[in-house]
């Protein structure tokens, strides 16, 4: 809450600046304080992707998708790993996604922009968020419409980035961190291997290399995919400029940093798991 770091971690305020507010106007405890809006957040994310299942399909769909959630999210965030990091703005990046999604979903563009604010007050990876509904409008909405509105989405990210690279000059450091080489020894595995013996125990390898392509590859199908609705496929490719991002600008091996964006992904999962249920029930009673 002191923001007592360098950028670009100071620059992810918006969580520091509420928690400052909690303890000065209720006289929390620093700990009281982020633990009150860590439950808030939870208890948001899936009340709020309930409701994005309940858009999609219904309240039995809506049931199905938030119980994969609540189960995907602890391998990503919680479970033992290297450098087992916990900020309180990776739960409202998570929260911020789920919010995106709703309104995605609903159609609703300025509460989508209202929220896109906050979330880049949290966290820049709401950038993503300006590809992802550029996918999901394209060829559905008009080109000048949709130009203005993803230009006006980038103009609020960048003035906000700007805003906060001002506020927080004196911190020192960068606006975001060249990561690619440690990535690529994270992937060759020698160097970490020497340097940190306990880092690839088994269980880590499996959880990296192996756990994210068992969870993705229903989406490789090409008879899963063609069930899926049109909106909700064109959000796939964005799996690729996440990994893509984020191979150059974060340590892929904070298997946190993929939490946020799980639900852009448990739904079609979700779908493809709902779909193979009811042909095999469909198999039994034939």
């Amino acid at each position: 809450m002191n923001q007592n770091f360098s950028q670009p971690f100071v620059s992810r305020a918006l969580t520091s600046w509420v928690s400052k507010f909690l303890t000065i106007a209720f006289h929390f405890t620093a700990e009281e304080a982020v633990y009150l809006l860590e439950l808030l957040a939870f208890f948001l994310v899936f009340e709020i992707f309930y409701q994005v299942g309940v858009c999609i399909k219904g309240k039995q769909f809506g049931v199905i998708s938030s119980v994969l959630l609540i189960l995907s999210i602890p391998w990503f965030a919680f479970l033992p790993r290297y450098m087992p990091l916990y900020f309180l703005y990776d739960t409202y990046a998570l929260l911020a996604n789920v919010i995106f999604l709703y309104f995605l979903q609903r159609g609703k563009f300025v509460p989508f922009v209202i929220f896109f604010s906050f979330a880049t007050l949290n966290r820049e990876t709401s950038l993503i968020f300006v590809f992802i509904y550029f996918l999901v409008h394209f060829q559905s909405l008009g080109n000048y419409k949709l130009l203005k509105r993803i230009g006006l989405l980038l103009l609020i990210w960048v003035s906000i980035k700007i805003l906060l690279k001002f506020l927080f000059s004196m911190k020192g450091g960068e606006v975001y961190q060249d990561q690619y080489w440690s990535n690529i020894e994270f992937f060759l595995s020698m160097t970490y291997e020497i340097k940190n013996p306990i880092f690839f125990e088994p269980y880590y390898r499996f959880s990296f290399l192996i756990f994210p392509i068992l969870f993705l590859i229903p989406l490789f199908w090409k008879q899963n995919v063609s069930m899926l609705p049109l909106r909700i496929r064109k959000t796939l490719p964005i799996g690729l400029v996440i990994l893509l991002i984020f191979l150059y600008t974060a340590n892929i091996y904070e298997y946190r940093i993929f939490t946020e964006f799980l639900p852009i992904f448990i739904l079609p999962i979700s779908m493809i798991v709902v779909q193979t249920i009811k042909y095999g029930e469909s198999l039994e009673l034939g």
